[in-house]
């Protein structure tokens, strides 16, 4: 490996390729996409150097290699170069522009027969090719499935395996990963990988592909969402969700993918077969819905381009220098694409050679123009995890928390440093100087609190388990309590509730006179205080104010609203339908704004009167901003900002929409308003899921203060602001920007 340049934005070299920009870090190492000396877009994934070190780690890359260069086939990504034994091993692989296949149809919606068989001819295509070389792939997810403009590609094979009796076998030990892992995606692995009821071979494939399938012609898992025991148990007992599939023969056909015995599954070349004669005539990918999604993101790779930056230790990529001013063309995705001059050897030519590729199609170069409006400044950038499925982001006026797939991590909201983390939290919660996490050590294990020093991470105290809870009664074997939690706090006393869903016909039946549970523990010490046994149904709400917990019940429609005295647990009388206003009960003070399909009210919550009430269908609202004066809302074809006094609406915008947080609701900081939207200047309403990038508005008048282009932002990314800073997680990356 060598290096060129100086400073932040130095390049390296893995043979002939130099690397552009840094797209991710995991486990095993770094993705950089890189350019080889003809000017070819690769990307070079390199091994940890801590791994490196480790022949095992070493052995594996060799072995992916090995497995990678064995297949043939238009559907698949290609190995070009590798390296195993270098310093630092390297394989440099196909670079596939576009959306992943969970992208594509939430963009491009749900897909019609003669598509959905498009789609499986060219995943049972590229399966067919990876088995003969001996190979199952074991992983495939709608993550490892990219649209491009040549039609899906199946990547990453980090965890194939291979066959007894293909190119690509041999003894035991060539396996990619060894056996009785268990390794691959909840809701897409076959349920002999699940039990290692055999040893995984292409029939696994083959349930995977059905799965997919599935999920691109209704939009939904088959085996539903949810925990992963949850899934687990679906995948394992119960017949897949196909309602919505195009019709009775692909219902059948489908069901025979997803079957529990791998023996009754057809093979890949059987799904080719059934797939290749109902195929549309014309690929969904050509269509100019879908060129226009995969357009886009090769546009997002021209402008990373223009602005990369090395990768700032093992934490955040920080970006030292502000992006290249837009222009009213911006970067040409064609000419940085066919780009095939010099290498790029530092930043500054990186910058100056994407700023000599503007122009219109005939070559004729134009000079960049001031913007008409401000632009934000890149931060900072850090992988956490694709926040959509279930993570958090919680922003204070100090710190920037991030939750997913169980761990917990307070960031620098100025440079993405992080300052400690914490393993199975549920939840996070900051009060003041302290964070309070829900954690489950194991599924089966009862959830617990544990209260953490915000600055620096040290633990101040934990409870126990709930079953030695001394007010709570025996129950014999097992737990009574739900898998889900909800936690709030007051000045003196924490308050943990446990139930189980019931919010759909699944989770009704399956957890059928499952009760709720609220415990309550002293603030300063984490001391049980109380206990209190609830009645059959979901908890939608947890409210703490007034000295009193509120909990919101329902099953099938809302419920009572328990009210409990924060110190004693003692119940007062309950609310009838009282769930739908979590927040109106006794010892409640000032106002909250309620949404229904079709309406805003703002509601008194000592009173429980409504002051008025809007028409306004399906819209989401935040707290009050600019002295309480202004509500900001936003649906699924605009977004405003009503006056809090009467209701009346200030300002509406429908060619922008919404930047969300993670719960939800419109993001707002101060007197701005953030949004996603075109490029100012470009007409049009955002289409599908894609969005060029972030526009901050003035919160009372709606116009636009400043933008910046976001790479891989889409109308579903949530986000988090504070102190002027704008955090957002654009797939598994979190980005934050800084406004002018």
């Amino acid at each position: 490996m060598g290096r060129t340049g100086r400073g932040p934005m130095s390049r390296f070299e893995f043979g002939e390729y130099r690397t552009l920009v840094l797209l991710g870090a995991g486990g095993m190492g770094r993705a950089y996409l890189a350019r080889s000396g003809s000017g070819r877009l690769v990307v070079v994934k390199v091994m940890h150097a801590h791994l490196a070190a480790e022949p095992l780690f070493r052995e594996r890359l060799r072995r992916e290699v090995q497995a990678a260069r064995a297949m043939t086939g238009p559907f698949t990504a290609a190995v070009l170069d590798a390296e195993p034994q270098a310093p630092l091993p390297w394989l440099a692989v196909e670079y596939c522009a576009g959306p992943t296949l969970s992208e594509a149809v939430a963009g491009y919606g749900p897909l019609a027969a003669g598509d959905l068989a498009s789609l499986g001819a060219a995943l049972a295509e590229a399966l067919t090719a990876i088995h003969t070389a001996g190979l199952v792939h074991r992983d495939l997810k709608p993550a490892n499935v990219l649209v491009t403009g040549q039609g899906p590609r199946v990547i990453d094979f980090g965890i194939a395996k291979a066959l007894g009796d293909g190119p690509a076998s041999g003894s035991s030990d060539e396996a990619l990963t060894g056996s009785g892992d268990m390794l691959g995606s909840v809701g897409f692995m076959a349920p002999e990988q699940i039990t290692y009821a055999t040893e995984p071979a292409a029939s696994c494939d083959v349930f995977a592909l059905g799965a997919l399938l599935a999920l691109a012609a209704t939009g939904r898992n088959p085996h539903g969402g949810g925990t992963a025991p949850q899934i687990v148990y679906r995948t394992l007992h119960e017949d897949p969700d196909l309602v919505g599939v195009p019709d009775g023969e692909w219902t059948a056909f489908l069901t025979r993918c997803l079957s529990k015995g791998p023996d009754e599954r057809p093979t890949a070349a059987d799904v080719l077969d059934w797939c290749a004669v109902r195929a549309a005539e014309r690929p969904w990918w050509e269509r100019p819905e879908m060129t226009a999604l995969i357009e886009g993101h090769e546009e997002a790779v021209a402008r990373r381009i223009a602005v990369s930056a090395e990768a700032d230790g093992e934490g955040a990529t920080r970006i030292d220098r502000p992006p290249t001013p837009p222009t009213s063309a911006g970067p040409s995705r064609r000419r940085v694409f066919a780009w095939v001059g010099a290498a790029v050897t530092t930043a500054a030519a990186a910058t100056a050679a994407t700023i000599a590729l503007l122009g219109d199609e005939s070559g004729t170069r134009r000079q960049p123009v001031t913007p008409s409006w401000r632009s934000g400044t890149p931060l900072w950038s850090r992988e956490v995890g694709a926040l959509e499925y279930g993570g958090t982001l919680t922003r204070t006026a100090d710190a920037l928390y991030v939750r997913f797939d169980g761990t917990a991590r307070r960031l620098d909201p100025q440079t993405g440093a992080v300052a400690w983390e914490f393993e199975d939290a549920s939840a996070v919660l900051p009060h003041g100087d302290t964070v309070y996490v829900t954690y489950r050590p194991t599924d089966l294990a009862s959830p617990g609190i544990v209260a953490i020093d915000a600055a620096g991470g040290t633990e101040r105290w934990r409870t126990g388990g709930l079953e030695s809870n001394p007010y709570r009664r025996p129950y014999g074997f097992g737990s009574p309590d739900g898998s889900e939690t909800l936690l709030a706090v007051t000045r003196r006393t924490a308050c943990l509730v446990t139930f189980a869903k019931y919010d759909t016909l699944w989770t009704r039946r399956s957890n059928r006179g499952q009760r709720w549970r609220a415990y309550g523990f002293d603030l300063p010490t984490g001391a049980p205080l109380w206990f209190r046994g609830g009645t059959a149904a979901q908890v939608t709400a947890l409210d703490a104010a007034g000295g009193r917990f509120a909990l919101a019940s329902a099953t099938e429609t809302y419920g009572p609203l328990y009210v409990l005295n924060e110190r004693s647990g003692e119940e007062e009388p309950s609310i009838p339908e009282g769930s739908a206003t979590p927040e109106v009960h006794p010892g409640a003070r000032g106002t909250h704004y309620y949404t229904t399909q079709t309406s805003v009210r703002r509601v008194n919550l000592a009173t429980g009167k409504a002051r008025w009430t809007r028409q306004l269908a399906d819209a989401k609202v935040v707290a009050p901003l600019v002295g309480d004066e202004l509500l900001v809302a936003a649906t699924a074809n605009g977004l405003g900002a009503l006056d809090t006094a009467d209701g009346d609406r200030r300002w509406w915008r429908d060619d922008v929409r919404a930047l969300t947080a993670t719960d939800g609701r419109p993001l707002a900081d101060g007197t701005v308003v953030y949004a996603t939207g075109p490029r100012p200047g470009v007409s049009g309403t955002p289409a599908g899921t894609s969005a060029w990038g972030i526009h901050a508005l003035a919160a009372t008048t709606g116009r636009l203060r400043w933008a910046v282009p976001v790479d891989g932002l889409t109308t579903a990314s949530y986000g988090a602001a504070g102190d002027g800073l704008i955090h957002v997680c654009t797939g598994t990356t979190l980005q934050t920007f800084r406004g002018p």
